[in-house]
Parts: structure tokens; C-alpha cells; sequence
């Protein structure tokens, strides 16, 4: 199994939460959290109605919770503020590869996007069931270990 952060696009929200549910009903993998996300023309995101404030759904889901608290921010915010340059190592990776950096990135200005929390063990198989959406996946260990970064950063920045 490969647990793994995945943010669907260019489908509706509602089929993609069907869809993950059905598959995690079926036993072919584990949901333990998903929320819907707008991204404003400014670059803010924004989380569902359905899905409740930030607090709430941290609470709920804190593996998730803590990623989707992260990227409220503005995109650019989120990519030369100061969330990446609390991260350990930023100065040595480029936006592009850092895990939180590329899944900030997959939601377009005025998009919505779906953001799982999912222990997969074929991820072709979330693919074939989503066609013509987009999906990006980085391991969950890799944007964990961002948060925690970032986490330390700001306490030392603070």
C-alpha cells in the first residue's frame, strides 16, 4: 500500500468523493480524509461548505487537516512567503520540488479540486475510475515531513 496526499481536478467534486468512497468501500483502498477546495482568481483557497472551517475539519482529520490549513494561503504566498522559507532544505529544492509546492500548484486560480488522504495499492486503479481528470499525487511521508518542517520553523521564528 502507498499512502499518498492525491488532489484530483477537471472533475466534478461530488463524482470524485463517490468514487473515492466506493473504492474505499470495496476495500480496493483506504479514505481517511478528503475535502473539496476553491482557489480564488486571487490565488486564496478556500475549503467547501460541505467540508466545514478549517478548525472543524483539522480537528476531524488531522493528517489532512494540517496540509489543507497550510495551503489556505495564497499560492504565491505559499511558494516564496513564508510557509517555504520556514521549510529546512528550501534553499536547496526549487518550489517545483517540494511536495506541498507541487500539490498547492495542481489547483488552478478559479478551480476546485478534491484533496485525499488515501493508503492506495494500485494507484491506476483511482486513475482509470476518474477519466479526463487530472491527478497528482506525492507521498504522504514527503508532505509530512514538510509540515513538521515548517512547524519547527515557525517556532523558531516565533
Amino acid at each position: 500500500m502507498a499512502e499518498n496526499v492525491v488532489v484530483v481536478t477537471g472533475a466534478e467534486p461530488r463524482q470524485v468523493l463517490d468514487v473515492l468512497g466506493a473504492l474505499d468501500g470495496a476495500g480496493s483502498l483506504e479514505l481517511r480524509a478528503a475535502a473539496i477546495v476553491h482557489r480564488d482568481a486571487d490565488g486564496a483557497l478556500s475549503l467547501d461548505h460541505e467540508t466545514g472551517d478549517a478548525v472543524s475539519f483539522t480537528e476531524r482529520h488531522p493528517r489532512l487537516g494540517a496540509l489543507v490549513t497550510l495551503l489556505l494561503g495564497p499560492i504565491d504566498t505559499l511558494l516564496f512567503g513564508n510557509q517555504l522559507v520556514s521549510l529546512y532544505g528550501a534553499a536547496e529544492q526549487s518550489p517545483e520540488e517540494l511536495a506541498i509546492g507541487h500539490l498547492a500548484r495542481t489547483v488552478p486560480a478559479g478551480g476546485t479540486a478534491v484533496i485525499a488522504d488515501v493508503d492506495e495499492p494500485d494507484p491506476g486503479l483511482l486513475d482509470a475510475r476518474l477519466p479526463g481528470a487530472t491527478l497528482a499525487r506525492r507521498p504522504y511521508a514527503d508532505v509530512e515531513r514538510e509540515i513538521d518542517a515548517t512547524r519547527e520553523g515557525s517556532a523558531e521564528n516565533g
